[in-house]
C-alpha cells in the first residue's frame, strides 16, 4: 500500500511542469532541431543528429564525426559498462564507485539500430537555443583529464564508448534523471527530480514529442524515421 501511494504521488508530480519560455516549444517560423528520447532495458538517454550540433559546442564529438547519430547516456562506472549483476545494482545504488558517458555513434535508420532493444524511442522538436543548451549539457558531463580531453574506459560492449564523467550515481540520481536534466536543459516541461523510473521519463516525454516507436513496428518492414 505504501509503495502504490509513493508511485501514485510520482506520477501526480510529473504532471505540474511547464516550458521554460523562450526555450521551448519551437517559436514560429524557426527550424526546429530534433532529438530522440530512448529507453532500452532500464536506461533512457538522448539520440541526436551529429549534423545539428554547432560548432564550437560539445567538441567531444568530432571524435565521431563520421557518425549520423550519436546516442548519450550517463550511468553508473560498472553497471553500465559490463553486465548487470545484484552485486553491481546495490553498489550503484548505495554506494558507486563513479559514473561514465556513454557514447553509441551509428548511421542509418534509428529504428533498425535499436530493433530488438528499444522499448520506446520518442522524437522531440527543440529549438536551436534550447538544443545548444542540451548540447552544453552534455558537454558538462565529461570529466576530463588536465590537457582537456575526454578519459576513456574499457568495458565489455565493443560497439559502444564510454568515458569517465561528472556527477555522483545513485538510486535518487541515476540516468533517468540525467535524462530528464538533459530535456530540461532544453526548456522541456519535466520534472528531472520526479523521473527515478524510465517509465516516468518516457511517460513525461509523450505529452510533448511524438512517439515513433513501438509504432514504427506495426507494418512488416522498418523504415527510417526522421521528425525533421
Amino acid at each position: 500500500m505504501r509503495m502504490a501511494l509513493i508511485l501514485a504521488c510520482l506520477v501526480m508530480a510529473t504532471g505540474c511542469a511547464s516550458p521554460v519560455r523562450g526555450l521551448f516549444p519551437v517559436h514560429s517560423g524557426e527550424s526546429p532541431r530534433t532529438i530522440y528520447v530512448l529507453r532500452r532495458g532500464l536506461h533512457t538517454g538522448v539520440i541526436i543528429r551529429t549534423a545539428d550540433i554547432p560548432t564550437g559546442l560539445w567538441p567531444q564529438h568530432q571524435q565521431f564525426q563520421n557518425a549520423e547519430y550519436l546516442e548519450v547516456g550517463w550511468g553508473d562506472s560498472q553497471g553500465y559498462r559490463y553486465p548487470l549483476t545484484c552485486g553491481i545494482a546495490l553498489r550503484a545504488m548505495f554506494y558507486s564507485k563513479g559514473s561514465v558517458l556513454l557514447i553509441h555513434a551509428f548511421s542509418g535508420s534509428i529504428t533498425n539500430e535499436y530493433a530488438g532493444t528499444a522499448k520506446g524511442v520518442i522524437a522531440v522538436q527543440l529549438s536551436s537555443h534550447g538544443f545548444a543548451r542540451l548540447c552544453v549539457y552534455v558537454q558538462n558531463t565529461y570529466s576530463l583529464d588536465p590537457s582537456g580531453r575526454p578519459i576513456p574506459l574499457p568495458s565489455a560492449y565493443p560497439e559502444e564508448s564510454f568515458f569517465m564523467a561528472r556527477g555522483r550515481y545513485s538510486a535518487i540520481n541515476n540516468c533517468n534523471n540525467w535524462t530528464a536534466r538533459a530535456l530540461r536543459a532544453a526548456g522541456c516541461p519535466i520534472r528531472p527530480r520526479w523521473s527515478l523510473f524510465p517509465g516516468t521519463v518516457m511517460r513525461q516525454t509523450r505529452r510533448f514529442g511524438r512517439v515513433i516507436w513501438p509504432k514504427a513496428r506495426s507494418g512488416p518492414q522498418i523504415s527510417q524515421v526522421d521528425a525533421d
